[in-house]
């Protein structure tokens, strides 16, 4: 309706403009224009349009249907929240009339389609083993009515497992098996409420042929197995399990093997309910053997540190299971953890020895350095970081060298050995590429000419630094991030596409209809599947195409979503939308502020740019309103509520609780407000504020000591030491440039002079 609505207007506007054009040009060209097949100029006269009526009728129908859109969400709204009751009070069939009239009401409503899938799925809710056949069975036919109805609906697979729950709720034996021999059931209760069905429909079958029935059980007992290896818990399987159990499926061999799932997940509880299940199977003995071990896994899960014990009180032997051995080298990484990383002088060998004793394979062994290396690598001890180095030569793990190659530029020594032991992929990422051609600069400019030249016509921040370096003057102001010419999307709705949005256009309203009630999690489950399910015909055309559509209706967070589905890394605009852009230019506006007293206090006059500000927002959430981190981290820019808090306290901003990091403009204020916070600690570093913003300033503060202030720009960047704050800062950084370009900033900068001349 909104595509309507915006093509009415467009199409007006070009009549609009068309009338007025007529009217300044000659009366002969007004006659030549007119509808000349009717004849006289009288004729011609009355049947001249009259544009400000027909914008007037237009204005009054857009008014009522805008009316009437209100009206039926407010039913809509109105229906779930009926059903919901109707459910808890178990009364919905007493009411049925009612929710049909309501549904009906809701013609033209972009979620009629869920307001129908809401009732029958509340129906579904009330039936049980004693509601008549007859009722069961209408329900499954308007069940499949709907699916049959909207065949590619996004709901359709929702209303296929609403039949499984249906017939399971119904204790329809016969008719669960039917449907299960064409639909897959998709959760675990929905599964063993199959097999059980199956199981319960074979025991009652009184065919003559005992091999077929036999293939049959084995069939049903085989997929139980399976799920029962799979999960520590199943639900109402008591029944498989017994038949299960009773034809000699409960092996130790495959009570080893669930244990040794369970232990890689790492699932204490499901040990403990796995040990509670022992049955005697080979006898007593085997039975205490398995509890024994059973149990040693779930101590090992919760007290790591007590592998050494372990180690040494149970060497492998031959009556000790491959189970065992599973556990021991798998608890190793656990293990370490629990070790102290500044310890002194830590030594491989005793854990050589344990490797000797378990009989760990050469890969197991490799694996075992590997992560005894990482835990220690920063450990100060000459020894250790002796050994270390020896090592990492050895092992050729470009993780590992890539570790050492940031020591070496931390302390600015030789980068070469270590370059050189990264494998061949390693070498080519652009990062070693940048550092292989700064290191051999003064013994062959030419060459690092050649790399930097290379490296400059990619998209990056190394490349972005390359061109800095081979322009020195402008800081390689004239990056284009290996794309001269921006590229272009049309919409959806452009004429290209004119035969293909009409098909689209019924889930975009949808969409646009679930964002306009907050629900942008489903929102996005929809846009996910239609660009998913798009014909393979111009398949990545279409999602590039909506993908653009979405950047225009403001949906900036389902734009960059498409354009990553589409993979669409040369869309520079899809990827990097110009978002909120106002709600930017009113939060970095200065404005005065009043300290308590009433006395006025001086403008906030922040020079946090809003490229900088937006391309965090694009880092920190992907333009996602609604994104919530692991730990509690909200909204565009991702604050804490204790951050938030403080900052607005700080900036004398308005903040109510947490529930206002969602909010798009209250995100923004405060999240610019936190980076002028950073920007007057650190002025016009983005290299530190962005640090700041992702890892915290108290830890950049241990990185500018560690530095001592002997680093340039590119070596500080470098030996970060967290992984995902190196990435954050870089990829910031780069965004920023694009941003710049993308707003067409007359002279844009690639780095400030406080970044790029200073030492850290």
């Amino acid at each position: 309706m909104r595509w309507v609505s915006f093509h009415l207007i467009y199409l007006c506007r070009k009549l609009t403009m068309r009338y007025l054009k007529q009217a300044s040009i000659s009366l002969l060209m007004l006659t030549a224009l007119s509808f000349s097949a009717l004849g006289s100029h009288a004729h011609k006269a009355e049947r001249k349009p009259n544009l400000s009526h027909e914008q007037a009728e237009w204005s009054k129908a857009q008014h009522a249907d805008e009316l009437k859109h209100l009206a039926q969400r407010a039913t809509f709204l109105q229906l779930e929240n009926l059903l919901k009751s109707a459910v808890k009070n178990n009364n919905v069939s007493d009411n049925a009339e009612l929710y049909l009239k309501l549904i009906d009401s809701l013609k033209d409503y972009p979620l009629k389609t869920d307001a129908m899938s809401a009732y029958l799925e509340a129906r579904i809710k009330s039936v049980n083993q004693d509601t008549p056949a007859e009722d069961v069975n209408a329900l499954k036919q308007e069940i499949e009515q709907l699916i049959q109805q909207y065949p590619a609906h996004f709901l359709r697979s929702r209303w296929e497992q609403s039949l499984f729950t249906l017939l399971i709720n119904a204790n329809d034996t016969e008719g669960l098996v039917h449907y299960a021999q064409r639909i897959t059931p998709n959760t675990l209760e929905m599964q063993i409420a199959v097999l059980n069905a199956e199981l319960q429909q074979e025991s009652t079958n009184n065919t003559t042929d005992k091999k077929q029935a036999s293939n049959a059980n084995t069939n049903i007992i085989s997929r139980y197995e399976q799920l029962w290896l799979a999960n520590s818990k199943l639900p109402n399987d008591a029944q498989l399990w017994a038949a299960w159990y009773a034809r000699g499926g409960r092996t130790a061999a495959k009570v080893y093997q669930k244990a040794e799932n369970l232990f890689a997940k790492n699932d204490e509880n499901g040990l403990a309910l796995l040990a509670t299940e022992l049955h005697r199977m080979t006898g007593e003995n085997e039975d205490e053997k398995i509890a024994a071990q059973l149990q040693l896994l779930q101590t090992l899960i919760k007290t790591p540190a007590s592998l050494a014990e372990f180690t040494a009180r149970l060497p492998l032997t031959e009556n000790n299971t491959p189970l065992l051995k599973f556990a021991v080298v798998q608890s190793f990484p656990r293990y370490l953890r629990t070790l102290p990383e500044n310890m002194k002088d830590p030594g491989f060998a005793p854990y050589a020895q344990w490797a000797k004793d378990w009989q760990l394979t050469d890969t197991e062994m490799r694996e075992w350095e590997i992560a005894f290396l990482n835990r220690f690598f920063d450990n100060e001890s000459p020894l250790f970081q002796q050994w270390r180095d020896t090592e990492i030569l050895k092992l050729k793990a470009d993780s590992l060298t890539e570790r050492r190659l940031r020591i070496a530029i931390w302390q600015k020594t030789d980068l070469m050995p270590w370059l050189n032991a990264l494998s061949d992929e390693g070498r080519q990422k652009q990062e070693w590429r940048y550092w292989f051609a700064k290191t051999i600069e003064k013994s062959d400019s030419q060459k690092t000419t050649e790399i930097w030249t290379a490296l400059s016509h990619e998209r990056g921040f190394y490349p972005m630094l390359a061109a800095a370096k081979l322009d020195p003057q402008t800081r390689g102001n004239r990056y284009h991030f290996g794309q001269p010419q921006l590229l272009v999307a049309p919409s959806i709705t452009d004429e290209t596409w004119a035969d293909e949005f009409p098909k689209l256009k019924p889930a975009l309203e949808e969409i646009a209809e679930l964002r306009q009630l907050d629900r942008l999690g489903a929102a996005k489950q929809r846009w996910r599947f239609l660009l998913e399910n798009l014909p393979d015909d111009q398949k990545k055309e279409k999602q590039i195409a909506l993908s653009q559509y979405a950047n225009q209706q403001n949906w900036f967070d389902l734009g960059v979503d498409g354009s990553i589905i589409a993979k669409a890394f040369d869309h520079i605009q899809l990827r990097l939308p110009i978002a909120y852009s106002h709600y930017y230019d009113i939060a970095l506006k200065p404005r005065r502020l009043t300290l308590s007293k009433g006395k006025p206090q001086a403008s906030r006059n922040t020079p946090v740019s809003k490229t900088f500000a937006m391309a965090i927002s694009r880092q920190e959430s992907a333009w996602n309103p609604q994104a919530q981190s692991s730990a509690n981290a909200r909204g565009l820019m991702q604050l804490l509520p204790s951050t938030a808090k403080a900052t607005a306290d700080n900036a004398k901003l308005p903040y109510a609780g947490e529930a206002d990091l969602f909010k798009p403009l209250n995100n923004i204020l405060l999240g610019t407000a936190y980076l002028a916070e950073l920007n007057a600690k650190y002025p016009n570093n983005r290299i530190l504020i962005a640090s700041a913003y992702n890892a915290g300033a108290y830890r950049v503060e241990k990185w500018l000591a560690r530095a001592n202030g002997k680093l340039e720009m590119d070596e500080f960047v470098a030996s970060i030491p967290f992984y995902e704050t190196r990435g954050y800062v870089q990829n910031v950084l780069t965004y920023d440039f694009y941003y710049q370009r993308l707003q067409n900033k007359e002279d844009p900068q690639t780095f400030s002079n406080e970044e790029y001349d200073r030492l850290y």
